[in-house]
């Protein structure tokens, strides 16, 4: 359906002989009233949503601002929560290397092996959401988060503390998967690059903001509280959502009819539920049969032969692995050892990347809606997904020089005096993080029809978790063998020129590729 504003005129190119028609059109209000809009109207102020929300203010797209808002900054913490709890344990490497014997290397192994869960657990985690609904499963996470965290307070072996960190990321990692399609459940399309931003925001800041935090911690009383802490935020998150998040999933909305027999003039009239029963009322959300969830979990990866899906998700995971993953997971071994820093200083390091990563999603949010407004606009009204990806580009550009910057002075600053160059390079590299993560969620989802998008983000998250699990292993190995200067040059290069390239092609190519995915 195609609706015009009042003040919307729009005129059919001049005939041969000089003479100019006026193309039919229709007002505001015609429009209103001609397909039953007029509570749309009076609740949002506009009537050119997508999609077009039903009168039902149960509908989640009718809920007040302040109720989406809490939800979403629920979501993206939660989100946030599985990379933080990956981290958390960072600035204690050299506590339990003396602790129970063990290299730095093999300390690191209780942050990379948790990133390889919190990428293959949100698979299965989103088709049981789809089911029981994003609710119950969110609170499910939130009180098996607490539980598993108080038990890695309690471990006296490497063994049981990994087998516990396992556990951590299999229970927080659903927000990775439906954290996404919740924005898509709440907002409208215009909205959606400031929104999802959010949530990738928080998302990204896990690595850095948890080192930040818990260096000071450890540093004063021991690692164990670094489980409590995280445990006690979990029951805090289980608390807030009994109270504070709805359903999102589940609504059935009404198609509208067309002018002359508006669809809500059929239905019945819809009443408001309370807001307790909202909260407290669990039901399924979809028929489907648990039979069929092992097909549905390996769904996503048909993302995988989407080409406007896989190159940008490949872009994306190489500048998280090489700048989130390399600037949080080797700072330790880096920065730490080279400037003699005990916990609490190799912590505060970590104030640079939170820096970047919040200046980048001040960009990247507003700014790729604002930008794909204006591009819209250009284009008469004609909106393409591939629009809003030019606005990634100086990500990959600021990508390489924070990554060289960051290797340039590593190398040139002196041993055992702290500099703070090498932090430059950090802030610049998040910076542009958080500008690509943010423009290519919002792409990768928009450019899939409305059937295959709940598919995407646990697709993308696996891609991301998959690289950034196996960097940390060749990481640490580069920057020793080969010097700071040249691993940062070849981690540049890829981060930079090569994904580069690949979001450059799918600008040219994804409207094309699109359209044969459709078509087959």
């Amino acid at each position: 359906m195609t609706v015009r504003r009042d003040s919307d005129i729009e005129k059919a190119p001049a005939p041969l002989d000089g003479r100019q028609e006026d193309k039919p059109t229709t007002t505001l209000n015609e429009d209103v009233a001609a397909y039953g809009l007029e509570k749309v109207l009076a609740r949002h102020g506009r009537i050119d949503l997508v999609p077009m929300p039903s009168d039902d203010p149960n509908d989640p797209y009718n809920w007040p601002s302040w109720r989406k808002h809490v939800l979403l900054v629920q979501v993206a913490f939660h989100s946030m929560m599985g990379a933080f709890s990956a981290a958390a344990v960072i600035p204690s490497f050299e506590t339990f290397a003396e602790h129970w014997g063990i290299s730095i290397t093999q300390a690191s192994y209780f942050v990379s092996v948790p990133i390889i869960f919190l990428g293959v657990f949100p698979l299965l985690w989103a088709p049981v959401s789809n089911r029981i609904g994003r609710r119950p499963v969110l609170l499910l996470s939130a009180l098996l988060s607490a539980a598993c965290h108080f038990a890695g307070a309690y471990c006296h072996s490497y063994g049981a503390l990994m087998t516990t960190r396992v556990f951590q990321a299999i229970f927080l990692c659903p927000p990775q998967s439906i954290g996404a399609t919740m924005v898509g459940e709440m907002f409208f399309l215009h909205e959606r690059g400031a929104k999802i931003g959010i949530w990738t925001l928080l998302n990204s800041l896990g690595p850095p903001v948890a080192p930040l935090l818990m260096g000071p911690l450890v540093y004063h009383t021991n690692w164990q509280w670094t489980f409590y802490l995280m445990a006690l935020i979990n029951l805090g998150q289980f608390v807030l959502y009994m109270f504070l998040g709805p359903e999102t999933a589940g609504f059935k909305r009404p198609v509208r009819g067309g002018p002359g027999a508006p669809a809500p003039l059929a239905e019945p009239v819809p009443h408001k539920t309370p807001y307790w029963r909202l909260l407290f009322t669990f039901h399924r959300v979809s028929a489907e049969p648990w039979s069929r969830l092992p097909l549905e979990v390996v769904r996503p990866f048909t993302m995988a032969l989407s080409l406007p899906v896989l190159l940008p998700t490949l872009a994306y995971a190489v500048v998280f692995s090489y700048t989130n993953v390399l600037l949080t997971v080797e700072i330790p071994a880096l920065l730490g050892r080279k400037y003699e820093l005990n916990a609490q200083q190799t912590g505060i390091q970590f104030v640079a990347a939170v820096v970047g990563a919040i200046l980048g999603e001040i960009i990247a949010g507003r700014g790729s809606d604002t930008w794909m407004t204006w591009r819209t606009k250009r284009a008469h009204g004609n909106r393409e997904p591939e629009m809003r990806l030019p606005f990634s580009l100086p990500g990959f550009v600021l990508a390489l020089v924070g990554i060289l910057v960051f290797g340039i002075q590593l190398q040139n600053t002196k041993a055992g005096v702290w500099n703070v160059t090498p932090l430059i390079g950090v802030a610049i590299a998040l910076f542009a993080s958080q500008l690509v993560t943010t423009v290519v969620y919002a792409y990768v989802t928009e450019s899939q029809p409305p059937s295959l998008q709940s598919r995407v983000p646990p697709f993308v998250a696996f891609v991301r978790q998959l690289l950034a699990f196996v960097a940390p292993f060749y990481l640490g190995i580069m920057y020793e063998d080969l010097g700071s200067v040249s691993a940062s040059g070849i981690l540049a290069a890829l981060s930079g020129p090569f994904s580069f390239l690949l979001v450059a092609v799918t600008m040219v190519f994804g409207r094309r590729w699109r359209q044969r995915g459709r078509q087959a």
